[in-house]
């Protein structure tokens, strides 16, 4: 089992964000990694940190060291697509546990060469002189080395015991490395079995992550492209003057307080320049503004940035966020994997960085914190 697979167990055991340590040693205890070298920790701290600049990565990173699973509920049209999506999912599970058994390991096989197996080493072995094994392949990794598998396939609803994986690594030839593949889950006894020391590894992948493989490598599933119009707020929030802007959360009483002590630039004008903790940058539109907001807290919190910056959000959508499925016109904020909206007016566009500094506990009022200076075009 990867770090990455193992971490996600122990976080949805948990149910809570733990430390990349603490994460490591439970993971150990339960023998669902096998580290060679000497600081396992260090190693899941690592992989998860990359992890999670990566599109659509499983886990988020709530601290110094912390981590969490990135779930999320998605709404609107997100949630219809993601109901569409679980209905698949729930499908294609139910068909393969319909179809014949011969059908079920050649799918199996198939599987293995849509991931990189040479395909003319794949081959499903006759069900009568089997041995336990269903399926054989050779996988080479960049032409420096090649790894035999020998493929077990249990197509149950119960979860595969230890018995079973002692009795594939048994049926093993030298050199062989065994693969274990379930429509349902494995016990705890086995994955410590799998992963027992002094022992051949199995490699175990439960009905989840089959499922997740066939999606990923088209197998028994088309993906579809749909066109969805939305209105474009910014357009026609200048036509109107700005009084049909996208509307963002109701401000609080400090904001209003805060809006009354301070007169708001005018949002007709355009911007030249922005003042940003201490710093002046040159900018063109109000989009830039934001942008730049987002980049300076950005490299002044690397470790706090993503959880304070999801708080800032409207009443249907996500201001700032680690993808950018679902914005209207998301920008990268830098190379932090992070994206943010756009599509916004210059009203709304001041609301916003007035809420990312406060809640970064930075004084609004205070003109070396944030200021700008701006034109007004004939």
């Amino acid at each position: 089992m990867t770090y990455l697979e193992a971490a996600y167990i122990i976080l949805s055991e948990a149910g809570r964000p733990l430390h990349y340590r603490e994460i490591a040693k439970r993971a150990l205890a339960q023998g669902l990694i096998q580290p060679t070298g000497l600081t396992p920790d260090a190693t899941m701290g690592s992989r998860l940190y990359v992890d999670t600049k990566q599109d659509g990565s499983r886990f988020l990173r709530v601290g110094r060291g912390m981590f969490s699973l990135a779930e999320r509920q998605p709404r609107g049209i997100d949630a219809q697509v993601e109901t569409i999506n679980q209905t698949t999912r729930a499908e294609l599970k139910k068909k393969l546990h319909e179809m014949p058994p011969d059908r079920f390991e050649a799918l199996v096989g198939e599987l293995l060469i849509q991931m990189g197996f040479d395909e003319n080493t794949v081959k499903v072995t006759r069900r009568s002189s089997d041995g336990g094994i269903d399926v054989l392949g050779v996988y080479r990794a960049a032409g420096l080395t090649q790894v035999n598998v020998a493929v077990q396939v249990k197509r149950w609803r119960k979860n595969v015991s230890a018995p079973i994986v002692t009795q594939l690594r048994g049926s093993l030839q030298v050199h062989q490395q065994g693969i274990i593949i379930t429509t349902s889950d494995f016990s705890k006894g086995a994955r410590k079995e799998a992963n027992a020391p002094n022992k051949t590894r199995i490699g175990l992948l439960n009905g989840k992550e089959l499922l997740e493989l066939l999606v990923k490598y088209r197998i028994g599933v088309v993906e579809k492209t749909l066109t969805v119009i939305d209105l474009d707020e910014e357009w026609w929030g200048e036509m109107f003057g700005d009084t049909e802007s996208t509307q963002i959360a109701k401000p609080t009483r400090k904001e209003k307080q805060s809006k009354l002590e301070k007169k708001p630039s005018d949002t007709k004008t355009k911007p030249i320049f922005c003042t940003v903790l201490g710093n002046t940058y040159p900018v063109n539109t109000w989009k830039e503004v934001l942008l730049t907001t987002c980049k300076v807290l950005a490299s002044r919190h690397p470790n706090t940035f993503l959880q304070q910056a999801m708080k800032i959000r409207g009443q249907k959508r996500q201001y700032i966020a680690d993808r950018s499925e679902g914005m209207r016109r998301p920008e990268p904020i830098g190379d932090t994997g992070l994206w943010v909206e756009t599509n916004l007016s210059a009203r709304d566009i001041r609301r916003i960085t007035d809420r990312l500094l406060t809640a970064f506990g930075y004084n609004i009022q205070d003109p070396e914190v944030f200021a700008i200076e701006t034109f007004e075009p004939f």
